[in-house]
């Protein structure tokens, strides 16, 4: 079974466990917040999390439309990576429509690599707080003259 996993990271040469964390003011059932690797069957899942910047991240998969909890730390033009692996049936436990976890291992190779910028996130969701127009007035009001 093909699955991917979205990183910031280029030069993963394994995919390792993690513990999932809820997000501030998230209240996620114990059960769904499992150490071990997590994948989806989405790829555009998973370049919405390689895309997303820091902070809690809302994604409707029914309109396809994603709100950014710190829009203004969005960089389109920022590398991201989906990773395919494949996995036999039954080793990964479905935790929600877009996620699986596998508990078993500590880490597993990818089969390939597929390089993105972030914005490149457009061409699956609507981006519903964010506009390049106003990052750019973001970043500009930081500049020094």
């Amino acid at each position: 079974m093909k699955l991917y996993h979205g990183s910031k990271n280029g030069n993963l040469q394994t995919i390792k466990k993690m513990q999932a964390e809820a997000g501030e003011g998230i209240e996620v059932p114990e059960d769904e917040l499992k150490n071990g690797i997590y994948l989806t069957p989405h790829y555009k899942y998973a370049l919405a999390m390689a895309a997303r910047p820091t902070g809690v991240t809302y994604i409707d998969n029914n309109k396809d439309t994603i709100e950014f909890g710190e829009p203004e730390s969005f960089d389109p033009e920022k590398e991201v990576y989906v990773y395919e692996v494949e996995i036999d049936e039954g080793i990964a436990r479905r935790v929600d429509e877009n996620q699986l976890v596998i508990e078993g291992l500590d880490e597993i190779a990818p089969t390939e690599k597929h390089a993105h910028k972030a914005g490149d996130i457009k061409q699956y969701y609507e981006l519903v707080n964010w506009k390049k127009e106003a990052r750019n007035e973001m970043t500009s009001q930081f500049k020094i003259k």
